[in-house]
């Protein structure tokens, strides 16, 4: 009975340390963010022709390798963009990426529209909670946006580092 009790002692250890393996300390990935406008926003018509959007996204960011870097995390987005004749001249904001263990990182980022439903920028890690914490790190996206839902898958590429 003894040795049952150390087998499933050591069984459970053996499992708690997996799970909670460290993360790299750096390292590249692509992948995809489903997006979804959240609430559907704000829209103020400047001019003709001219929008100025406030809003936020919300979805879910899948590594083109599965359970690597940020694999099925949630992702909220605050942002706004200034629109004319459906082309983003310009578009700014922050995210909060959350993984499974509740552990955030946060990034802000910035683009323009090359065409009416794209939009191409950068965005920087700029810090995070947990296994996250002092996260830092350039990366690029390009969004497409899914006809004229309010729903857009994004590309983003890039590196992440950490302290």
């Amino acid at each position: 009975m003894r040795f049952l009790w150390i087998a499933v002692a050591v069984v459970s250890l053996v499992g708690a340390t997996a799970e909670t393996q460290e993360l790299p300390k750096s390292g590249k990935y692509t992948g995809k963010y489903a997006s979804h406008l959240a609430g559907g926003g704000q829209t103020y018509e400047l001019e003709k022709g001219h929008v100025f959007f406030l809003g936020a996204s919300h979805g879910v960011f899948f590594n083109d390798v599965a359970d690597g870097f940020l694999d099925k995390t949630e992702v909220t987005c605050a942002l706004v963009s200034d629109v004319v004749d459906g082309i983003t001249n310009a578009g700014h904001g922050y995210c909060i990426v959350t993984d499974k263990d509740g552990d955030k990182a946060f990034l802000v980022h910035q683009g323009k529209g090359p065409g009416p439903g794209r939009v191409e920028g950068t965005f920087q890690w700029t810090g995070g909670t947990g296994k996250f914490t002092g996260i830092q790190g350039n990366n690029s996206y390009h969004v497409t946006q899914i006809g004229k839902n309010p729903a857009s898958w994004i590309v983003w590429e890039g590196e992440w580092r950490l302290p």
